[in-house]
C-alpha cells in the first residue's frame, strides 16, 4: 500500500508516517511538503497512491477542501481522508459531501485508529460508492399500515434526498446525513424500515416524534422540515447541527459562564416543549445540539410522550431513558410528567458545573438505586452558590422540585 500525506506541518507528517509504518505492514509513505511544493500540478501522478491523507488547512491560504473539490473528478484520484486540527463538524460534513471517504481530527490521533481508517479507505472503490439513483425515492403510494393506524399522509409526497452518509443506526431506523434535492440543504434524515416492524406501536412512536415538534418555531427546539411515509419507509427530515452536541463540549473544560449560558438555554427549550404538554423523557447532553452560530436546541424526541394522550405507547412498568440522567420515578417505571425532565436537567447542570455526574454505578440498576435513595451530592466551593438550585432540581419527590421550566428560569436569573 502506498500512502500520500499532504500536510503543511512537518511534525504531523512525520508522526503519521511513524504510526502507519508501525501499524501497517509493507506500507510506503510519501510526505508531500506543501510549504515547498505548493499545489500539485496537472502532471501530478495521483494513480501512484492507494490512499491520500489531506489536511484541511494547508497554510498560506490554501484550503484542502478546495483541492479535494478540484481534483476529485480525476478518474485516478485516490480515496481521501481529510485531516483537521480544528474539530469542526462543519468541516467533516463538507469533506464527506465533497467525496472524502473519512474524516480525522488530529487531536484524536492514535496508531490503532489511524491504521483502521486508512485500511478502510484502501478498500474503498467505485463498487462501494452508493448509486445516486438508489439514494432518491419518491413517496407516491400510501402503505396500508398507515391507514390501519389512522395516520394520514399526502399521496403526492415526494421525498427527494441524497443520502450522504449514515451517522446512526437503531434496531428499526437509520439516520443519515443527507442533502435535500430541491435546494442542496444539508439535513438529517431519519428512516424507519417498515418491513422490520412487528409492533405497530413503533410506527406511532416514530410519527409522534415528528408530530410533537413539526409545527413548533422555537430556536431552542430542533426543526422538523418534513415527515411522512412511502410504501417501504417512514421518514423524518430534520435540522442538521454542524457543531456537534453538548456531550462533546463537556469532554473539554468549559467556563462557569458557559455552563450557566448552556443551562439557561436548555431551560428555555424545556419551557417550549412543556408548554405543548410534551415530556422529553430522555434529556441528556447527547440530545442537546449546537448550530453553526453556536445556538443550542433540544433534539431527539423519539421516546417523548404527549401528556394529553390516552395511550401510553410504552409497556407498563417499562423503563425508558438513559440511567445517568433518569429521574427516580422514571427509574422505577412509574408515570412521569414534566418534572421528570426538570430532574434530568439537574443532572446536566451538576455535570456542567463539576465535570462529573452526581451519581455513579457499575450497572443501570445501581445507578437507578442511587437516583432513588442516595443523598444529593454537594457542589465544590467555587460553585456552591448553585447548591440551592441543584437541591430543588434533584429532589427525590417531584412535588419538591421546580414545577416547571419557568420557575427554574426565574431561579437562574437570581443566581
Amino acid at each position: 500500500m502506498k500512502i500520500l500525506i499532504i500536510d503543511d506541518s512537518e511534525f504531523f507528517r512525520g508522526l503519521i508516517s511513524k504510526y502507519l509504518l508501525k501499524e501497517i505492514p509493507d506500507v510506503e509513505i510519501v510526505e508531500y511538503k506543501v510549504e515547498d511544493l505548493g499545489k500539485p500540478g496537472k502532471n501530478f501522478i495521483w494513480s501512484d497512491y492507494d490512499v491520500l491523507l489531506l489536511d484541511y488547512n494547508l497554510g498560506n491560504g490554501e484550503d484542502g477542501l478546495a483541492w479535494l473539490e478540484e481534483f476529485r473528478s480525476l478518474p485516478v484520484f485516490p480515496p481521501t481522508i481529510v485531516l483537521t486540527g480544528e474539530g469542526d463538524e462543519y468541516v467533516a460534513m463538507n469533506a464527506i459531501k465533497l467525496g472524502a471517504v473519512d474524516y480525522f481530527n488530529k487531536k484524536d490521533i492514535s496508531k490503532r485508529r489511524l491504521a483502521e481508517i486508512v485500511g478502510k479507505a484502501a478498500h474503498f472503490n467505485d463498487k462501494t460508492q452508493p448509486n445516486e439513483n438508489e439514494n432518491f425515492h419518491n413517496a407516491t403510494q400510501i402503505i396500508k399500515k398507515i391507514n390501519e393506524v389512522d395516520y394520514q399522509s399526502s399521496e403526492t409526497l415526494d421525498i427527494g434526498y441524497k443520502l450522504i452518509r449514515m451517522i446512526g443506526e437503531g434496531g428499526m431506523s437509520k439516520v443519515y446525513l443527507s442533502e435535500r434535492k430541491e435546494d442542496n440543504k444539508s439535513i438529517v434524515l431519519k428512516i424507519l424500515e417498515l418491513e422490520k416492524i412487528t409492533d405497530i406501536n413503533a410506527i406511532r412512536r416514530f410519527t409522534r416524534e415528528a408530530e410533537l415538534v413539526a409545527h413548533m418555531d422555537n430556536p431552542h427546539v430542533v426543526k422538523i422540515y418534513e415527515y411522512g411515509f412511502s410504501n417501504e419507509f417512514g421518514f423524518i427530515a430534520m435540522e442538521f447541527f454542524t457543531r456537534g452536541d453538548l456531550q462533546q463540549r463537556m469532554e473539554v473544560n468549559i467556563t462557569l459562564e458557559q455552563a450557566r449560558t448552556y443551562f439557561y438555554h436548555i431551560a428555555l427549550g424545556l419551557q417550549a416543549i412543556h408548554e405543548i404538554d410534551v415530556v422529553h423523557r430522555d434529556l441528556k447532553p447527547a440530545n442537546i445540539m449546537f448550530r453553526s452560530d453556536d445556538s443550542m436546541a433540544i433534539g431527539d424526541f423519539g421516546i417523548s410522550k404527549q401528556l394529553d394522550s390516552n395511550t401510553d405507547l410504552t409497556a407498563a412498568d417499562s423503563i425508558i431513558g438513559t440511567p445517568h440522567y433518569m429521574s427516580p420515578e422514571q427509574g422505577e417505571g412509574k408515570a412521569v410528567d414534566i418534572r421528570s425532565d426538570i430532574y434530568s436537567a439537574g443532572v446536566i447542570l451538576f455535570e456542567l458545573l463539576t465535570g462529573e455526574r452526581p451519581y455513579k454505578g457499575s450497572s443501570a440498576a445501581a445507578l437507578i438505586y442511587k437516583h432513588v435513595y442516595s443523598d444529593i451530592p454537594k457542589l465544590p466551593n467555587d460553585v456552591q452558590h448553585f447548591q440551592a438550585i441543584i437541591n430543588r432540581l434533584l429532589a427525590k419527590k417531584p412535588d419538591d422540585r421546580y414545577q416547571n421550566a419557568t420557575e427554574l428560569l426565574t431561579a437562574l436569573e437570581d443566581v
